[in-house]
């Protein structure tokens, strides 16, 4: 009997690598933070996703106050920064798996990235950045120009 085969994936152990660290850092400066457990800087899940107009970047952001997140372009970098407030500052938390604080997150845009056109809207704690392609970066169809062959001079040879 064969043994299923499973084919290594170095990527998906990067990804599992930078996870654990991203976890174990957290904590650190979320131990680190004055004030209450889990008051401190802490890193919004996104996800990145190319689209035929562009790219979507998309950050889970619930119970941020949309007024509070700035982004920014500066070069070819997207920055997206804000702060999440404890409401309950007085309250007594026997457990919380809530982030507070501060969080930046900051995407190199590729060459192609029209900056100009850059759009953003929050709703249901998702905040959608749009990030268009620039029309000199898409493709188009470039027309031949031949000179018209509609008459042909044609000579009999012996």
């Amino acid at each position: 009997m064969n043994a299923p085969t499973h084919r290594w994936n170095p990527f998906e152990e990067l990804a599992t690598l930078h996870r654990g660290l991203d976890r174990v850092f957290n904590r650190q400066l979320d131990a680190g933070a004055p004030g209450v457990d889990g008051a401190g800087a802490w890193t919004p899940p996104c996800e990145v996703a190319s689209t035929d107009d562009g790219w979507q970047v998309r950050l889970a952001l619930p119970g941020v106050d949309p007024s509070r997140v700035q982004i920014t372009l500066h070069g070819g970098s997207l920055r997206i920064s804000g702060e999440r407030p404890r409401s309950h500052d007085g309250d007594q938390y026997t457990h919380s798996e809530m982030s507070y604080g501060p969080f930046e997150r900051t995407f190199t845009l590729p060459a192609a990235a029209a900056g100009d056109r850059i759009e953003a809207q929050y709703r249901h704690g998702i905040l959608s950045v749009a990030v268009p392609v620039a029309e000199r970066a898409k493709p188009r169809r470039i027309h031949i120009a031949a000179p018209d062959l509609t008459s042909i001079e044609t000579k009999k040879i012996a």
